[in-house]
């Protein structure tokens, strides 16, 4: 992060217990998303990717060897292990990232959210934390290489709780959090 100088504010982290697990709903609109994430996120985390990234080289075999949860949107049927051992982690204390969107914005607008996107959060019964990376996608859109150095911006929203909700809830939760994360971005 520090070669691409772009600066990174980081703004309502004191809004979560950190002492509890959670998933974290962010937007996608970058490759450097990610890289983000990992250094202003102050924990240990789990990322949900879609099985397409495995073919990338370092990348594909960072997210396997590391212990990352693999979906496979096509067939999500065959992501019964990987979703079972995220749930027990989870469940365990382990924070999770997701990717709403599933996958990257061409546009730099926040896209419609999937339908299973908050599955895991309503098995394990955890709260819900939007988070909007702001000027990522101007950092490096998608189908370039050519990073525009610019500051960034996180912005953590408060929890949006899970509790007495199950999977009939899934697109009204969808809706609220979605609401969320676009007031967050688009502010």
């Amino acid at each position: 992060m520090k070669t691409i100088s772009s600066p990174v504010t980081v703004s309502g982290l004191d809004k979560i217990d950190m002492s509890k697990p959670h998933v974290y709903a962010v937007n996608h609109a970058s490759a450097l998303d990610i890289p983000v994430l990992y250094v202003y996120l102050p924990f240990q985390f789990r990322i949900v990717f879609k099985k397409e990234l495995l073919s990338y080289p370092v990348i594909g075999w960072h997210l396997k060897r590391s212990g990352q949860v693999c979906i496979n949107q096509q067939a999500p049927s065959h992501s019964i292990a990987s979703i079972r051992s995220a749930l027990k982690s989870l469940k365990a204390g382990m924070p999770l990232v997701i990717f709403p969107e599933g996958g990257r914005t061409p546009d730099g607008r926040i896209r419609p959210f999937l339908p299973g996107a908050f599955f895991l959060a309503i098995k394990a019964q955890v709260d819900i934390v939007p988070v909007a990376l702001v000027g990522t996608y101007e950092l490096l859109p998608m189908n370039t290489y050519h990073i525009k150095c610019r500051p960034l911006e996180m912005r953590v929203g408060g929890p949006i709780s899970t509790s007495g909700c199950d999977l009939h809830h899934m697109e009204d939760l969808s809706a609220k959090v979605q609401k969320a994360l676009e007031d967050l971005y688009y502010r």
